[in-house]
């Protein structure tokens, strides 16, 4: 009898160590020997015993009908020896693997070739295993395949493990690219699709819509009522955008009370309508404690390609369009315009050119006196800053105001106010200057954190210079901000230590009466636009009268503010 085996490359390879191809080249080779065979030596009849032993093994003829079975396969498939011979192997078809697979392995056994590979089969009971498995054509003396020879390995328990590393990944995956409060795409998911929906356009001729939205007043709902109510909101808001873009776009949480909406409607008027709808499904009532409240939303929208041809400009364009939309009043949105970009880059060079002013030294102070209506002897300034730009010459706070709307610049400058007027402060006293207090002008971002109040006990223990010289002016919008608390917490500190607390712009606010009531406040200076008319216009008369009165009932001092030029005191006080 004639055996022959070919061998080809290009038969696929499994993930079994390499101890395991070795055992089943062997478990192979000792199957070849033994097919055929007249007779079995006691030997050979070992061997045999060996080969059931360790291995899955059956015979098949050409047409795939089971000619022998070992008890392994039986053991595995769950049908008996007499249940399997004579029966087709598809018997154990699982439908796991299509028609081309088993076209390709039939192809190679049929010209005599061993074919390899890992085989999804069905037990009795309907369940699946996998076996690695090795066929080996037995050839005629005239070369061609007369029955098949399989030797099989289970590795079920390996696949499985495979299928449940897999599985993780993919929930790694869902996990890395889901923000886990409101179930939406995060920022990375956001971003990957931002850029593969560029690639898909560029060169199209269609466009789409890139908006960015925020909450509006979403951190006063922290604030008043906790984070779970917040979250309440965001996932509230978060139902609604998705419902809404279902079909239409692709949503994402980017952080915060930020959301990120890639319109794919590229018309113009289509999307005007999608975005009006947005801000009307906000609008909706939300329950929040033990009331529906009603929110609004503010939206910057981009346009690809005309407002930027990738996903870093096109973000930018649409993050510029936000910020106006929240400079204009909120709840609306806003389509980006160049112009948009201009100003923001005024505004960041400005930034910086003032970030160069303090580092160089280019900030003054210069001082408006205070004028006693009934003459002490004693001296009253308020301090003022001025720039001396290197291009543009002396400017006043107007002509960088833009500058002020960065908090940290803000901050900046307040720690730069409050160190020069202690050293000013010093100057004067040694002149024997009849200095009575210097006012300052302070923001919300000097309350940021202790640091301010902290230097400004610091500064008064290392100068022996009094806090009692100090006054610190204060505006109405700075108990509406974010910092509102840490403010009230602040002045308590200086008002206690005897700093002189004055209530800066007093009349153009809507709540001023309660500060009057909740604040150490000691002085209102009544703003300008009143004192200015204030001869002509009887009712600016009635208003400051009525000031007067009640600043005065509540044993407070009331200053007017006029437009007195400010001293430099290297120039204009005496010395």
């Amino acid at each position: 009898m004639k055996f022959m085996m070919h061998t080809n490359n290009k038969v696929a390879h499994s993930e079994e160590s390499d101890a395991t191809d070795k055992m089943a080249q062997s478990l192979m080779d000792v199957a070849i020997k033994l097919q055929g065979a007249p007779w079995l030596s006691a030997e050979q009849d070992f061997i045999r015993y060996a080969l059931d032993a360790a291995a899955i093994v059956a015979i098949t003829d050409v047409r795939g009908t089971i000619t022998y079975v070992n008890s392994k396969f039986c053991e595995i498939s769950g049908y008996s020896e007499a249940e399997l011979i004579g029966e087709n192997h598809r018997k154990l078809k699982s439908s796991h693997h299509d028609t081309a697979f088993f076209r390709a392995m039939y192809r190679e056994i049929a010209h005599g070739r061993v074919w390899h590979g890992e085989i999804c089969n069905r037990r009795k009971d309907g369940s699946l295993y996998w076996v690695d498995t090795t066929i080996v054509p037995h050839l005629s003396e005239a070369g061609k395949a007369d029955s098949y020879t399989s030797i099989r390995f289970d590795i079920t328990a390996r696949k499985q493990l495979e299928a449940d590393l897999r599985a993780s990944r993919e929930h790694q995956k869902r996990i890395a690219s889901l923000d886990p409060l409101t179930n939406l795409p995060n920022r990375r998911s956001f971003q990957e699709n931002l850029e593969a929906t560029v690639d898909d356009f560029v060169g199209s001729g269609r466009a789409f819509h890139l908006a960015l939205l925020d909450v509006d007043t979403f951190k006063e709902v922290n604030d008043s009522f906790g984070h779970s109510m917040g979250d309440h909101l965001l996932q509230t808001v978060a139902s609604r955008l998705g419902e809404l873009c279902q079909g239409r776009g692709f949503i994402a949480r980017l952080g915060g009370d930020e959301f990120g909406i890639i319109l794919l409607e590229g018309t113009p008027s289509a999307a005007r309508a999608f975005f009006e709808e947005t801000l009307e499904v906000a609008r909706r009532p939300i329950q929040i404690g033990a009331a529906a409240r009603r929110f609004s939303l503010s939206l910057g929208v981009a346009v690809f390609p005309e407002n930027g041809n990738d996903a870093e400009n096109l973000f930018q364009a649409a993050d510029l369009a936000l910020y106006h939309a929240k400079s204009l009043g909120r709840d609306r949105f806003e389509l980006f315009h160049p112009k948009l970009k201009e100003v923001a880059e005024y505004r960041s060079q400005l930034l910086l050119e003032i970030e160069d002013g303090l580092r160089l030294d280019a900030f003054e102070l210069y001082y408006q006196p205070i004028v006693p209506a009934v003459g002490s002897g004693l001296i009253s300034l308020e301090a003022l800053m001025r720039w001396r730009h290197p291009q543009h010459g002396l400017l006043t706070p107007s002509n960088f105001q833009e500058g002020f709307s960065d908090p940290v610049v803000r901050a900046a400058i307040g720690m730069f106010v409050l160190e020069r007027s202690f050293k000013d402060i010093a100057d004067m006293t040694a002149e024997q200057l009849p200095l009575e207090r210097v006012a300052i002008n302070l923001t919300n971002s000097d309350f940021r954190s202790d640091a301010f109040v902290d230097q400004f006990f610091e500064l008064s223990a290392e100068t022996g210079i009094p806090l009692e010289k100090f006054c610190v002016e204060v505006t109405e919008s700075m108990f509406l901000g974010s910092h509102q608390k840490r403010v009230k917490q602040g002045l308590h500190r200086l008002h206690d230590a005897g700093v002189e607390i004055a209530f800066d712009d007093f009349g153009t606010g809507y709540a001023s009466l309660t500060h009057l009531r909740q604040l150490p406040i000691d002085k209102l200076k009544i703003d300008r636009s009143f004192v200015a008319n204030m001869v002509t216009c009887q009712e600016d008369q009635a208003i400051i009268r009525g000031v007067i009165d009640i600043a005065h009932s509540l044993g407070k001092t009331v200053t007017a503010e006029g437009s007195s030029k400010p001293w430099n005191k290297w120039n204009y006080l005496p010395r």
